[in-house]
């Protein structure tokens, strides 16, 4: 998503808002419009790369999370969906071991092993994965949330 083009027109873009904010009193235009540059451009590969983490291909995903959530044959596997997101936002609707398995699940959606999250979470994998068994059955039910993965 950092092609050479889109770097250049927003170093560029970033050059302008030197040009236009610059104070000579300060120093150099070189070093001002050097700093101002990068700094942009950090903060937009930043910007990209997060909304790059967000976006997850459901082809990526486990089979068992794709047929626990009954998409598999519904969505194509080259479609794009904020499923952290979605789940985030589905969070918010539970309380207890629910809610802890759709965090959980958020977390392994987002690439993290089942292990890894058991040790973020400071429990054993097998409660991760009851948490998780627990969240898919109820989230199966959730008519908004099965309706907001066949929209993206």
């Amino acid at each position: 998503g950092l092609g050479y083009e889109d770097l250049y027109q927003e170093g560029c873009v970033w050059l302008c808002n030197a040009a236009l904010t610059f104070d000579p009193a300060r120093g150099s235009f070189a070093s001002y419009a050097r700093r101002v540059v990068q700094n942009g451009l950090i903060g937009y590969c930043r910007n990209v790369l997060s909304e790059y983490q967000r976006t997850v291909l459901l082809g990526d995903l486990e089979p068992a999370v794709l047929t626990a959530l009954e998409v598999q044959n519904a969505i194509s596997s080259h479609t794009k969906c904020e499923t952290p997101l979605l789940l985030v936002a589905a969070e918010s609707q539970y309380s207890g071991v629910t809610r802890k398995g759709i965090n959980a699940l958020a977390l392994q959606v987002s690439g993290i092993p089942l292990t890894a999250v058991a040790v973020r979470m400071s429990v054993p994998p097998n409660h991760v994965s009851a948490w998780i068994s627990r969240a898919i059955r109820k989230l199966r039910n959730n008519e908004s949330f099965l309706s907001s993965l066949h929209e993206n």
